[in-house]
């Protein structure tokens, strides 16, 4: 979700470049927007690229600052921490709260579960190697640009691996303006999640319903709001199921 309108933004890897004496990978952006309301799709690809590099397990960001600076610490344990790039106040600061291994297509990747500055009301947000956050973006610090994506990371693809987040049937890697938004899909966050989850059905009321790994029914109710947090404070961790109206549930764990 952007500024005055939603949609979606792919981000590609062209090649390598030599920047300020070290070998970065340059990626660029392309932005496919509309205005709220609207079906009017604008494509957008920025001339400027993004500069990444890695090493030690850190990813550095060419900032504004014509600086690298730490963007991801995969080795980080918890209780470390790092600044988003170009920010050096408490409110950019980025905590490890717990690290595990996730398996994605066959491939053991690092995963880290992060927390951002004093904000009370932020949800955490889950790192994976290789595939970056989940909800938040580049830079590190990106919901204060994009007043809180609105769907997090949908797809990454490479020559060994491929992800989809739950409720995405269809990447469109081609970035057509068709693949752009399904905004029929409701979008779960954070995932994996503690005291809450947050839901974010298609404008209108809606039944949602929480089962858990037996098939029991813990949560049921009616809802309208475009966000709708679903208190879980009071459920035992483990996996659950989250159903909206009568569509494909979603998987949610609870940690």
């Amino acid at each position: 979700m952007f500024n005055g309108g939603f949609g979606v933004t792919r981000v590609v890897y062209e090649g390598d470049s030599f920047v300020g004496g070290f070998t970065a990978q340059k990626l660029r952006e392309t932005n496919v927007i509309a205005p709220w309301g609207s079906t009017q799709y604008a494509s957008q690809t920025n001339s400027i690229p993004i500069l990444t590099r890695y090493e030690d397990d850190v990813v550095y960001l060419w900032n504004w600052n014509n600086v690298f600076d730490t963007l991801m610490w995969f080795s980080a344990t918890p209780g470390q921490y790092w600044q988003a790039p170009g920010l050096d106040d408490p409110f950019a600061r980025i905590t490890v709260l717990d690290t595990s291994t996730v398996v994605i297509d066959g491939e053991p990747l690092r995963q880290l579960i992060v927390e951002f500055g004093d904000w009370e009301g932020i949800p955490a947000d889950t790192l994976r190697e290789r595939l970056g956050y989940s909800f938040n973006y580049l830079n590190g610090w990106s919901w204060f640009l994009t007043d809180m994506p609105w769907a997090g990371l949908r797809c990454y693809r490479d020559e060994e691996i491929s992800f989809s987040a739950a409720g995405v049937t269809d990447c469109g890697f081609t970035l057509s303006i068709g693949d752009a938004v399904d905004n029929s899909a409701p979008v779960l966050f954070p995932n994996p999640g503690t005291t809450h989850f947050t839901v974010t059905p298609p404008p209108g009321p809606h039944t949602i319903s929480l089962v858990d790994a037996i098939g029991r029914e813990v949560l049921h109710l009616r809802a309208s709001e475009q966000r709708q947090v679903i208190s879980t404070a009071h459920l035992v961790p483990g996996l659950y199921m989250v159903r909206v109206d009568d569509q494909a549930p979603l998987r949610w764990v609870k940690e």
